[in-house]
């Protein structure tokens, strides 16, 4: 798949999660009390898995991270506000990117955060420039895993950390996943310099994202509705064929420090 059709098929999906309102009644009945509202993720995140980024970035007043595949913001915006830092947003989508700068102002984080189109292999931010970097299920769709964790390691500082969700997969590839998957991103963190100092399997991630799959399948004709069938076809046909996959791997919240 090219550049400019995986482009064009992410920019669909966040011009149809805006206009969607079901799903978030979806997320939100799936993840109950531990649903970051607020955050409005467009990703399998939890409220305590994004308090615990907050915690371990260890980021707060004058210093800035990156959220690398920010989306359209939510997340990212969540974190700086609670951690009292700046923020860079980096995400392949021009309109997730432009969401994302809007929703800034409307917080009222707009000085001190901002948005720009690249991606988690070319960021385009200067070596060392960042004071910790935030990624959340986003490395699942990097074609080149290995030169995603160095370019981590090139952007921050001695000493940051970069706080990530993911998935192992002991499936080379996963239907509607054109990036090829690795069982254990470990030792590419290693190999680029990087230390583990957390690797852990959150727990009841798999029935929560199969309660999630089974929402989109009840609800299809009403997302359809709602949001054109364009703009809802990969996300339903992600539920159609990802539950299968589920056994094959775990998802994963690592926390990674840079010497």
């Amino acid at each position: 798949m090219s550049n400019s059709t995986e482009r064009d098929r992410w920019d669909a999906r966040y011009t149809g999660r805006q206009q969607n309102q079901t799903l978030r009644l979806i997320w939100r009945e799936a993840y109950g009390e531990d649903y970051p509202e607020e955050a409005e993720p467009n990703s399998f995140v939890t409220l305590s898995e994004l308090r615990r980024i907050v915690r371990e970035l260890r980021v707060g007043p004058g210093q800035t991270f990156a959220d690398l595949g920010c989306g359209d913001g939510g997340l990212g915006l969540w974190v700086a506000r609670e951690a009292g830092a700046g923020m860079i947003g980096i995400d392949f989508s021009p309109v997730a990117v432009d969401r994302a700068a809007q929703r800034a102002v409307a917080l009222g984080l707009a000085d001190r955060a901002r948005f720009q189109v690249g991606d988690v292999q070319t960021t385009g931010l200067p070596d060392a420039s960042m004071d910790g970097a935030m990624s959340v299920d986003v490395l699942l769709f990097v074609p080149d895993k290995a030169a995603g964790m160095r370019e981590v390691a090139r952007i921050l500082r001695p000493g940051a950390r970069f706080i990530f969700t993911s998935w192992d997969y002991d499936l080379p590839k996963l239907n509607g996943v054109e990036a090829p998957q690795v069982p254990d991103h470990w030792p590419l963190l290693r190999d680029a310099g990087l230390i583990v100092e957390a690797y852990e399997e959150p727990p009841d991630w798999r029935p929560r994202q199969r309660a999630v799959y089974d929402g989109i399948l009840a609800a299809q004709s009403i997302l359809v509705k709602e949001a054109g069938d364009v703009n809802v076809r990969g996300l339903i046909d992600q539920a159609l064929k990802r539950p299968a996959e589920l056994p094959y791997g775990r998802r994963v919240l690592a926390i990674v420090r840079k010497t």
